[in-house]
């Protein structure tokens, strides 16, 4: 069992999914409002089902952790569509940051809270990754946790992610007794 160390956001994906849900309703009612014959009700009734399901398929992929670590492997989670398991061994570090939120770091009036991971220089195969650009981004070692997408991030959770860090390390390689 993982042990999570930064939870998803599925906010911004409910709010997604219950868009959807009012669109395939409001879409129900015009068709049965104008009578079509008993094969197109089937297709719009086949079609809402089907995009609700694939709404709530993305509000489960989108509430999955962001962070959590399984025995000596940190689970990486910035796309909908896998995990990325990354050695403890090459975690250097986690501590806070932000980024700018629209424009550039000059001209940005507001600023969104980050996550760094920042991974060993020693560890190449894991420089950079595709990932959501919404979720984050991994570029240059250094993983970035988006807050949007991600539980509210401050610097009591980036102290909080490093100490589970350190721990986890002296779990799977303690030291001499």
């Amino acid at each position: 069992m993982a042990e999570v160390w930064l939870r998803a956001n599925p906010r911004p994906a409910a709010v997604l999914c219950a868009a959807m849900a009012a669109v395939a309703m409001i879409a129900a009612v015009l068709l049965i409002a104008a009578r079509p014959p008993a094969w197109g009700i089937a297709v719009v009734i086949a079609a809402c089902v089907v995009g609700l399901g694939v709404a709530a398929a993305f509000l489960w992929v989108a509430s999955q952790p962001r962070l959590a670590c399984r025995g000596d492997v940190l689970e990486v989670r910035l796309t909908p569509m896998g995990v990325q398991r990354v050695p403890l061994e090459m975690v250097e570090c986690v501590f806070p940051g932000s980024q700018p939120l629209g424009g550039d770091d000059e001209t940005a009036e507001r600023r969104v809270s980050t996550v760094v991971l920042r991974l060993a220089e020693r560890a190449v195969e894991w420089r950079s990754r595709p990932v959501l650009p919404a979720w984050g981004s991994w570029e240059e070692g250094n993983v970035v946790f988006d807050g949007r997408w991600c539980e509210p991030l401050s610097q009591a959770v980036a102290r909080d992610i490093s100490a589970r860090l350190l721990e986890a390390r002296r779990r799977v390689s303690p030291g001499p007794s």
